[in-house]
């Protein structure tokens, strides 16, 4: 009986020595983890320092040697604009507005058209546009109730400068309808000339027109 209470107790003192053992080998495996995750993090910050120092310096250096370019237009004269001053589609625009009132119209507002193109004249094309179109053209108009169309081709318009003076050219087919009757459409060209006077209210870029010229268009 003896001989059995002993050998359970060494068994019992044996089997804890055991139990003792593994859970000190399990603590020092688990600050061994803490220990390499601590390391990691110590390198990843050492790491980042410089690396975020070396991004600040390029970032200064990046902000005080970049360039800065301003595009500033070149002052106009007192009260006028020089022609090169004002980019193309003003002038295309001031154009095409001229050949729609003179060229696209009906008998009972023909007057009207031609009296707003009138404004956006000067001399010497002023006084033969008074002569010709309120002379002559507008009489025929309002005795044989022609209606005229003009349908310009965007394609074919072009723009060339010269000095001060911008010539802009219009092409398209001109269509009239007179007592009801249509004629065969005719190919036409538009040439006109355009230059600058001091701007104001109503004509903001001092936009004018100096010289018109109308050609029938061999096929």
């Amino acid at each position: 009986m003896a001989n059995a209470a002993s050998a359970t107790a060494a068994k019992l003192i044996k089997e804890a020595s055991v139990i003792d053992t593994r859970s000190e080998n399990d603590t020092i495996r688990l600050w061994e983890g803490y220990r390499e995750q601590a390391l990691l993090w110590r390198a990843l910050t050492l790491v980042q320092i410089p690396v975020t120092f070396i991004a600040l310096i390029l970032a200064l250096v990046l902000w005080y040697g970049r360039e800065i370019t301003l595009n500033v237009p070149a002052k106009p004269l007192p009260g006028i604009y020089a022609a090169h001053e004002i980019p193309d589609t003003e002038f295309i625009d001031a154009a095409t507005e001229f050949v729609n009132l003179v060229a696209s119209y009906q008998p009972a507002v023909a007057k009207r058209q031609f009296l707003e193109a009138q404004k956006m004249l000067v001399e010497p094309m002023l006084t033969k546009f008074n002569s010709d179109m309120f002379g002559v053209e507008l009489s025929t108009i309002e005795n044989t109730e022609r209606t005229q169309m003009f349908f310009t081709d965007p394609t074919k318009t072009s723009i060339e400068r010269v000095n001060n003076d911008v010539i802009v050219t219009m092409s398209g087919e001109r269509l009239k309808i007179i007592a009801g009757r249509e004629l065969p459409s005719s190919p036409t060209k538009f040439t006109v000339v355009l230059t600058t006077i001091p701007k104001n209210a109503l004509n903001p870029f001092g936009i004018v027109i100096k010289s018109v010229s109308v050609k029938r268009i061999e096929s």
